[in-house]
């Protein structure tokens, strides 16, 4: 505390002027001096009652993350199992599928088969049918172009 300024202070505000040895700086003196230790006391107090506080928030903070860390492993268990499982059901129903598929193709192949069979089967009969209406056709035309020339070579 500046003295000066009190002595100053109390000039400007009372009129009255107060010498560098007079009891009521002392008891400003000691009054401050009181304050500096209750100031003092109460910081330690405040700090002491800050570090159990953050004291007891680190031990809270633990215990949640500890706590978060066990709900995380159950999570992963959990989650694990659920994708295993969802594997093999996956894999189960893909078999099933594919065999499904395989005996439609196989189905499928075995129509298409049959059908290309019985198309080659009317195939040979239209092609022998053609055959012999050709060799009906050569036939027939052999007769009346004989019969053309006989008659031709009978009128000469």
């Amino acid at each position: 505390m500046d003295i000066k300024a009190v002595i100053d202070e109390v000039a400007r505000r009372h009129n009255i002027r107060l010498a560098p040895d007079d009891p009521i700086l002392a008891t400003i003196t000691v009054t401050e001096i009181i304050h500096q230790v209750f100031a003092d006391h109460l910081k330690t107090l405040v700090a002491d009652v800050a570090n159990q506080a953050t004291d007891r928030l680190s031990a809270q903070i633990e215990a949640g993350r500890r706590e978060i860390a066990a709900e995380t492993d159950h999570a992963k268990i959990a989650a694990s199992k659920l994708v295993n499982d969802a594997g093999a059901w996956s894999s189960e129903k893909l078999k099933e599928t594919s065999a499904t598929a395989a005996n439609e193709i196989l189905d499928a192949v075995t129509a298409g088969v049959a059908a290309i069979r019985a198309g080659l089967a009317d195939a040979k009969r239209a092609r022998r049918g053609a055959i012999w209406a050709a060799a009906l056709t050569v036939g027939i035309g052999a007769g009346f172009l004989g019969s053309g020339i006989g008659f031709w070579l009978a009128g000469k």
